[in-house]
């Protein structure tokens, strides 16, 4: 076992002690620690764990036992750590969960002292390194389904998986590439684990990849990256799947930032920045901005120098960014392949219409899709003044969505939008019109919101989900 792999098993051992303790929650739904038996038995009755360590952990486990670190070459160029993404299927997509509360976090542009990107509302995001220079501590965002509801997947590396177990088992399932998951018909087993907070013992939450802030992070002459390689080439942060603590931190805005134990690896790296100095200890101008030059950026390598993540070949429903599905185009016939009459869309209308509602009754399935795909970015490529804060974004999407991830069928609207490849669409391609007036009402006022805000709503796109005055 090498020096990093004991250092982390150490760190977490800690941490393990809390996981069987009396129960401590977070005042939310939101668990920190889970603790309780009946909460134990929950968890380690998932697809993940299975029946392992039911019985174990009721005994008092050993961290081993349900833990090792993922030290292996998972590919040519580094260890899991490493964070290397060779392809476009190494990105496996997980859907957040339903029906409960969840956080992720991000940390794919942590790095300097001083805030980075092209929104002066960005925070300070330092990665330090460790005194032993093995880990590096990141100042990450944290996005729960509050901000970005269980319809917005995020991403997993498949070659960045911390937990050896859950990593075996994920290339069991999807492929060493992550092939045999791209077309979502096959439920990575990383995903499970880290929707049950499995992954990492201890952990809060952990980080992995979503494109909820690129709009803030991704200008310059160069694209949406800083190639780090050759004399350039040094540490950084692999902090994919790394384990997150709450520090109960705000930024301005009031988005949470909390703090990750990302494992340092020596090579090639690419910035999710343009301009930026390799050195997170300088700044663009050559300055120094770390008295201590402890600082490291939290980055990853892929050998094709493209930016995060790459192209692929088919889209991803409510997803951001270039692999993101467009919105509904009534020009396209979708009937050939999902009947409006059909079973499927039966089941789909009748949760639209019987959506959770909001204290005004408005039909949250609605209103979240005429808001919610249009903010994150989908439909605004072309439209050059799109540039709503952070802070906007989450207030139409909280306001829009909320209690989303209570809805009925999600699994049908879900399966509706990957058979006709588009985003928040489900509704319009299966001609559901039970939306009621305070519904209609509530559209057409988030919509002007959105035009507020520099974005353009699906209104005015598609003709579609226009509300009423």
């Amino acid at each position: 076992m090498n020096r990093l792999a004991t250092y982390l098993i150490f760190t977490f051992s800690v941490g393990l002690v809390l996981l069987l303790a009396p129960p401590v929650y977070s005042g939310t739904s939101d668990p920190i620690v889970s603790s309780t038996t009946p909460k134990i038995e929950r968890q380690i009755s998932s697809q993940v764990y299975g029946n392992r360590y039911s019985n174990d952990i009721l005994r008092g486990v050993t961290l081993k036992d349900i833990y090792s670190f993922n030290s292996k070459q998972t590919t040519k160029l580094g260890p899991a750590y490493a964070n290397i993404v060779e392809k476009s299927s190494n990105f496996v997509k997980c859907s957040p969960p339903v029906g409960r509360k969840f956080t992720y976090a991000l940390c794919y542009y942590s790095g300097p002292n001083q805030p980075t990107g092209n929104n002066p509302d960005n925070p300070p995001l330092p990665c330090k390194l460790s005194k032993n220079g093995l880990i590096a501590n990141c100042t990450c965002y944290a996005i729960s389904t509050d901000v970005a509801p269980a319809k917005v997947p995020y991403l997993v590396d498949i070659n960045a998986i911390s937990n050896a177990e859950i990593y075996n088992k994920t290339i069991e399932s999807c492929g060493k590439d992550g092939e045999k998951c791209a077309s979502g018909d096959t439920r990575p087993a990383v995903c499970e684990a880290i929707n049950s907070n499995l992954l990492v013992p201890s952990a809060d939450m952990v980080s992995v990849f979503s494109l909820l802030y690129m709009q803030n992070y991704t200008s310059g002459s160069n694209g949406a990256l800083t190639n780090c390689t050759g004399n350039n080439a040094g540490l950084y942060a692999g902090c994919m799947t790394a384990p997150c603590q709450r520090t109960g931190k705000f930024d301005a805005n009031g988005n949470e930032l909390v703090n990750c134990e990302c494992p340092v690896y020596k090579g090639p790296y690419q910035i999710g920045q343009a301009d930026q100095s390799c050195d997170a200890n300088q700044t663009t101008s050559g300055t120094s901005s770390s008295k201590s030059n402890t600082n490291v950026w939290s980055a990853a390598y892929n050998p094709s120098n493209e930016p995060l993540p790459p192209k692929s070949t088919s889209c991803t429903p409510d997803m951001a960014g270039k692999n993101g599905c467009p919105l509904y185009d009534p020009s396209t016939d979708h009937s050939q392949l999902i009947s409006p009459t059909g079973a499927l869309c039966t089941n789909v209308c009748a949760a639209y219409n019987n959506s959770p509602q909001t204290s005004s009754n408005v039909q949250v399935g609605y209103s979240c899709d005429a808001t919610l795909c249009t903010t994150i970015g989908i439909g605004q490529e072309k439209d050059k003044s799109y540039s709503p804060s952070v802070k906007a974004q989450g207030n139409l999407i909280n306001k829009a969505c909320s209690g989303i991830h209570n809805i009925s069928n999600f699994e049908q609207i879900m399966l509706v939008e990957s058979l006709a490849n588009c985003s928040c669409c489900a509704s319009q391609v299966c001609g559901c019109d039970g939306i009621s007036t305070e519904t209609n009402q509530a559209i057409f006022k988030l919509n002007q919101e959105q035009m507020t805000q520099t974005i353009e709503p699906q209104c005015d796109i598609n003709g579609t989900l226009c509300g009423k005055p």
